[in-house]
């Protein structure tokens, strides 16, 4: 008997030290006479748990609990096995009866709120968590969940206080960190969400995905201090195999697409738990081909501005067309107008992943459309779970998904040569022009603007760029500037994102010796004004190793050339393959020498840039970049084409 106690606390030590292979290893010894011990069969389905082994441990723990049915910690450790299997409702199920045993147990009414915040149940979340801290209000874990759950639901305020509730409890509780310092940059407060990065860094530093951060928010705000020793140490994390930045993050720092599938591979294993039975499900056959397009952003978001035309002009005939709505933010004008595009458009932000795909299964989908990728407030889980048998990743993400759960990802031959093919987890499929729809005719304002509106010299040469902060690095930055230099009287026109990004791009403008006036900041205005004023511009020049996406066809629309610096990955591309579509493939470039030189010499030979412009306007009169009907027959062509081929 003696030596039985001893074995089992062997056993029970390694369990304590996290050696729960070890552990396991001896309770399964002794379980064959002891297959009646409730405590053992907890611990032994509780080691399970450690191992993510949730099937062999959810059946150790029923037994358990089948032999003693007040074990507490047996119906908390199942409920949370089952969590991690996704299987929410039999997890508050389990939860509940728990409850019934002792309904003042905390942490039972904190994780029947983090189902049903899964489950995208919000006031039943709230409800459960606030439960759990009447019960004991310095349960930092619940405040934190309560903070996500806010954040959820765009109450920013709430969830930030909820936050700092956590941390002023528990100050070394990492994860709240990187919650609080999400919902501060995701209201545009980049100071502070850095500084609680860094205080994360400083307690967990190796904190998953905290060096992209960082390094994205600074970018966010153009601080370049230490930029090139930060990018170093983050590319030798990712050679390891660290979860360091995600997907979206990389694009806008490396032109490598081997270390974007790399990185989309490890999000990817890391953020999708791979369901054993994963269903499958064949093509159904129907009079009309059946497509889901699913996206954050059906809302005044550049994706919309670009692919509205296709679900207009979509052949209804013979396509039934689905929207899969999860704004953040509240519908607006462009998101009513759309809806009478679609067969139905659903709201899917209060319902879970889960739930989503299996009523694009009862629908019966034949194509599922990713429009986000892994850009913000992706729901790429949709797609783990099977949405359709056919799903795409298209247009929202540049780069690959290092996924199995996403078939194909839709370019074009400048964007994906063949021989890039290796370098993407989805089967590539090419449409027979550039990749990126358009609508036909975007509306310009009316309004008769000048230079000095904008704060633009009523002489002199404008260069301009109208991308987003994070893609400015300090090489293009470099080559900009040298062009200012080489340029008298020009200016370099930008949008401003930020105020503080702006005071850093003056700053590092007078770094360069460049006075600051020479760097003149957009405000954001509607689309339609915004476009009539890019009319002023002379030149766009490209960001690097991330083009101008949306940006690019606004000024090619405009009649306004771009200069872009073509390199290895997809997101490096975009803008030659616009520029190819309008045959201005002379504004390619593959070097920076090349890129700076060419950017100066047609500022200084107003002829050449004149034959460019008019060469562009005749380009447009022919081209199908805004073909939006043409645009929208190759696509559904396309995905006929992939239909038979599954069939």
């Amino acid at each position: 008997m003696e030596d039985k106690k001893k074995i089992l606390n062997k056993a029970l030590e390694y369990h304590r030290k996290g050696k729960f292979n070890d552990a396991i290893s001896i309770y399964l010894k002794i379980l064959p006479e002891q297959n009646k011990n409730s405590q053992l069969l907890f611990v032994l389905g509780t080691a399970y748990i450690q191992i993510k082994k949730y099937d062999l441990a959810i059946d150790y723990l029923k037994k358990s609990i089948s032999i003693n049915q007040n074990n507490l910690g047996a119906y908390n450790n199942l409920g949370g096995a089952l969590q991690n299997l996704k299987r929410y409702e039999q997890a508050i199920n389990i939860y509940n009866e728990a409850i019934k045993i002792n309904p003042n147990f905390s942490d039972l009414y904190n994780n029947l709120g983090n189902c049903f915040l899964s489950l995208k149940k919000y006031e039943n979340a709230i409800e459960n968590y606030k439960k759990s801290l009447k019960i004991n209000s310095e349960n930092f874990v619940a405040l934190n969940n309560l903070g996500n759950t806010f954040k959820e639901i765009n109450n920013y305020e709430e969830a930030i206080n909820y936050y700092k509730k956590a941390i002023n409890i528990n100050p070394n509780y990492y994860m709240v960190y990187s919650n609080l310092g999400n919902a501060l940059s995701d209201i545009k407060k980049y100071e502070e969400a850095l500084n609680i990065y860094k205080n994360l860094i400083k307690l967990k530093p190796n904190y998953k995905y905290i060096a992209g951060k960082i390094i994205h928010t600074k970018m966010l705000i153009c601080d370049w201090i230490n930029f090139d020793n930060e990018i170093n140490s983050l590319l030798n994390s990712l050679n390891n195999n660290n979860k360091t930045i995600s997907p979206y993050q990389l694009l806008s720092i490396v032109d490598n697409p081997n270390y974007h599938k790399i990185c989309s591979e490890i999000f990817a294993k890391d953020k999708f738990l791979k369901l054993k039975n994963e269903e499958k499900f064949k093509l159904k056959k129907s009079s009309k081909t059946k497509i889901g397009y699913f996206s954050p952003d059906f809302r005044d978001h550049a994706v919309l501005h670009l692919i509205m035309d296709v679900f207009k002009n979509h052949d209804k005939s013979k396509f039934e067309i689905y929207a899969f709505s999860f704004s953040p933010e509240n519908d607006d004008k462009m998101t009513e107008e759309i809806k009478n595009y679609f067969t139905k458009f659903i709201d899917i932000r209060k319902t879970s992943n889960e739930e989503v795909a299996k009523i694009c299964r009862k629908i019966g989908l034949d194509i599922a459309i990713d429009l986000c990728g892994y850009t913000a407030w992706n729901r790429a889980e949709i797609f783990l779970h099977r949405a359709a048998p056919i799903q795409i990743n298209y247009l929202g993400y540049p780069g690959t998904m290092g996924s199995k759960f996403i078939d194909y990802i839709l370019a074009d031959k400048t964007l994906i040569t063949d021989e890039d093919r290796i370098n993407y987890s989805e089967k590539v499929i090419y449409l027979p022009n550039c990749y990126q729809a358009n609508i036909k005719n975007n509306n310009i304002s009316k309004k008769n603007f000048k230079r000095t509106d904008f704060g633009l010299p009523d002489k002199g040469f404008v260069f301009c760029n109208f991308n987003s902060n994070h893609k400015i690095t300090p090489e293009i930055y470099d080559l900009w500037i040298n062009i200012l230099k080489k340029v008298p009287d020009s200016v370099l026109w930008l949008m401003k994102s930020n105020s503080i990004a702006s005071k850093n791009l003056w700053k590092e403008a007078e770094k360069r010796n460049v006075e600051k006036n020479r760097i003149i900041f957009a405000e954001h205005l509607p689309k339609d004004e915004h476009l009539k004023r890019i009319k002023f511009a002379d030149l766009f020049l490209d960001t690097f190793p991330y083009n101008a996406h949306t940006t690019a066809s606004d000024a090619i629309r405009m009649g306004v050339p771009i200069i872009t610096l073509k390199g290895k990955s997809f997101a490096s591309r975009v803008s030659a393959s616009i520029l190819n579509q309008v045959n201005l493939m002379e504004l390619i470039t593959t070097n920076k020498d090349d890129f700076q030189n060419f950017a100066i010499n047609l500022a200084k030979d107003k002829k050449k840039l004149k034959k460019i412009k008019d060469d562009l306007k005749i380009s447009l009169s022919k081209s199908t970049l805004f073909d939006s009907v043409k645009f929208t027959k190759d696509i559904e062509n396309l995905f006929l084409k992939l239909i038979n081929e599954k069939n």
